[in-house]
C-alpha cells in the first residue's frame, strides 16, 4: 500500500511540474508575441524562458524561442559588432535545438534566419558561402511544416536576392509569395516584399494595392511583425516610391 501511495505522489508532483512548465513557456511565448506592446516584453519573455531552461534545458520550443529573442534583439543593436554577436547567439540556440529534435521546423527556421543574418553582415561572399546550407534549412522548415507563417516568404527572399547564376528566379520567389499571401491572408510579410520586387519592376499599380493591403489589414496573424516592422515598412514604401 505503502509503494502505492508513493507512486502516486510521484506521480502527482511529475503532473503539477509538467503543468507549471507548460504555462511558463506559455507565459513567455505569449509576453514574447506582444512585443509591439511593451519594449520590456520581450526581455521578460526571454527572462522566463531561462528559468524554464534551468530546470528542463532540454525544452526545445524554449530553446528556439530564446532563439527567436536573440534574432529580434540582433534587428535593434546599434553597431555591426553588435549585431553579429547577438545573431550569433541566435545561431548558437538554434543549433543546440536542432540537435535536440531535427524534426523541429522551427529550429530548422530560426537557424537558418540567424545564419543569414550573421552571414549578410560578413559581406556579400560570406553571404554566397552560406546560401546553400540556409535554403536547405528553409526547405527542411517546409518539409516539416507545410504551413509555417513565414519560411515560404523566407525562402522567396532568397530566389530573389540570389543572383541567377547561382540559383535564384524572381518568378520563383513571386510565386512563393502569392502562395504565401494565399495560405493566410493575414500574414503582412509576403505582401511587402512582393510589393518591393513589383515597384523594381515598374508595376506601380501593383505594388499599390498590395501597400494598402497592409495598411488596412485589420486582424494581422503576426501582429508584432505588422505593428513593428511591416505596416511602417508599406507607408514608407508608399511615401518613398508610389506618390
Amino acid at each position: 500500500m505503502r509503494k502505492i501511495l508513493s507512486f502516486i505522489f510521484f506521480i502527482g508532483v511529475m503532473s503539477v511540474t509538467a503543468e507549471d512548465s507548460s504555462a511558463l513557456y506559455t507565459r513567455a511565448l505569449e509576453l514574447f508575441e506582444a512585443r509591439h506592446l511593451n519594449t520590456e516584453n520581450a526581455l521578460n519573455a526571454n527572462e522566463l524562458t531561462l528559468q524554464l531552461l534551468e530546470k528542463e534545458p532540454e525544452n526545445v520550443k524554449a530553446v528556439v524561442l530564446v532563439s527567436r529573442y536573440y534574432l529580434f534583439c540582433g534587428e535593434n543593436m546599434k553597431t555591426e559588432d553588435e549585431k553579429r554577436k547577438t545573431y550569433e547567439k541566435g545561431v548558437e540556440y538554434a543549433k543546440k535545438a536542432l540537435k535536440l529534435d531535427e524534426k523541429s521546423a522551427d529550429a530548422h527556421f530560426y537557424y537558418a534566419a540567424s545564419l543569414g543574418r550573421c552571414a549578410q553582415l560578413k559581406g556579400i561572399f560570406n553571404a554566397m558561402g552560406s546560401a546553400g546550407e540556409i535554403k536547405k534549412e528553409f526547405e527542411r522548415t517546409l518539409e516539416l511544416n507545410p504551413k509555417h507563417p513565414i519560411a515560404k516568404v523566407a525562402l522567396a527572399n532568397y530566389y530573389y536576392q540570389v543572383p541567377g547564376l547561382f540559383g535564384g528566379s524572381t518568378e520563383k520567389a513571386i510565386e512563393l509569395l502569392k502562395e504565401a499571401m494565399a495560405a493566410d491572408p493575414c500574414v503582412s510579410m509576403p505582401y511587402i516584399d512582393l510589393a518591393k520586387i513589383y515597384i523594381n519592376q515598374g508595376k506601380k499599380k501593383e505594388a499599390l494595392e498590395l501597400l494598402n493591403a497592409v495598411i488596412d489589414m485589420k486582424n494581422p496573424s503576426l501582429p508584432a511583425n505588422y505593428y513593428l516592422y511591416d505596416k511602417k515598412e508599406a507607408e514608407k514604401l508608399l511615401k518613398e516610391h508610389l506618390k
